[in-house]
């Protein structure tokens, strides 16, 4: 049974961008835990560390969020529109992009 409300859901506009972006995040926490983990020190400053990559892949997958938000397909809606299907390749290009993306802002003024 459809929803008549569906088409009013603003995430639904996201599809498979914010499929991507949480699932990168998801993956972004165990590198930055692997990544911390290897740090000489203790754990205050593994710690630390892993909080400010965090933060970091937080506020990246948010401002990439942000500018593709305009720019997904938001005609597509209905029982019979076809839902973009998630792919691997799209899942890294989120995860990567989410640790570089002050190169790609640069990149695009």
């Amino acid at each position: 049974m459809v929803n008549p409300h569906d088409h009013d859901d603003p995430l639904r506009a996201l599809g498979s961008a914010l499929a991507c972006a949480l699932i990168a995040q998801i993956l972004s926490v165990i590198v930055a835990a692997v990544l911390a983990s290897q740090l000489p020190g203790g754990y205050r400053v593994q710690s630390w560390v892993f909080l400010g990559v965090i933060l970091w892949t937080v506020a990246g997958t948010v401002v990439l969020l942000v500018r593709t938000a305009g720019k997904t397909n938001i005609e597509a809606s209905g029982p019979s529109a076809r839902r973009p299907r998630l792919r691997p390749r799209q899942v890294l290009l989120w995860l990567l992009s989410s640790w570089v993306w002050p190169l790609l802002l640069h990149r695009r003024r």
